[in-house]
């Protein structure tokens, strides 16, 4: 129990930070369009925010995925849902977990190779080193029209790979009976799947 309560506290620490990561990037990407928009009828087009705004957009969609998993409310097959009893329903959402848990840590290995942080520092940070030995180029492409290093926005997939795995770690912890599931976890709209969950 002390660890389900402990992964719980962690989960949704990282889901207060989400939230205000989310907003902030919502609202980046609603200034943005806007001031495209108002700059138009001036035979202005402000290129680099396009872009930006694009940006904002893929990385809150990563972020919104990760509080989605943990307040359940992600794409799911809610008819399988309601055709079992209570208790395939239990062991279902225990699968479902189980996966995502290993989708997370496969995709943080992954993560890892691909950013490939120990070659990095092999190198001497040096990124023309590192790519003339691993032809990776991930710390030297740049985003087309702000020429910004792109794999600053490419750090939100190992944020999203350890986020969705802590989340799916709580998940399961509270399907397999370890910590109680609080009724809001992510703190958003009550989630369509929480009416059919086994009550504890």
């Amino acid at each position: 129990m002390l660890i389900g309560r402990a992964v719980q506290s962690f989960s949704s620490a990282l889901v207060a930070v989400e939230r205000i990561i989310l907003m902030g990037l919502i609202a980046g990407i609603a200034c943005l369009v806007l001031a495209n928009v108002l700059s138009r009828p001036f035979g202005l087009t402000i290129a680099w925010a396009d872009e930006l705004a694009i940006y904002s957009m893929i990385l809150s969609a990563f972020v919104g995925a990760s509080l989605m998993l943990r307040a359940r409310t992600d794409p799911a097959v809610k008819l399988v849902h309601e055709v079992f009893g209570p208790r395939l329903r239990r062991v279902l959402f225990t699968l479902t977990s189980i996966v995502s848990v290993a989708f997370g840590i496969a995709l943080m290995a992954l993560c890892w190779r691909w950013f490939a942080p120990l070659q990095v520092i092999a190198a001497g940070f040096d990124a023309a080193t590192f790519e003339g030995n691993t032809f990776n180029f991930i710390y030297t492409e740049t985003t087309p029209v702000m020429g910004l290093p792109a794999f600053w926005f490419f750090l939100v997939m190992p944020w999203f790979a350890f986020t969705i795995t802590i989340h799916a770690l709580a998940n399961l912890l509270e399907d397999v009976a370890l910590a109680d599931r609080p009724t809001d976890p992510a703190r958003i709209a009550g989630s369509t799947l929480e009416e059919g969950r086994v009550a504890r």
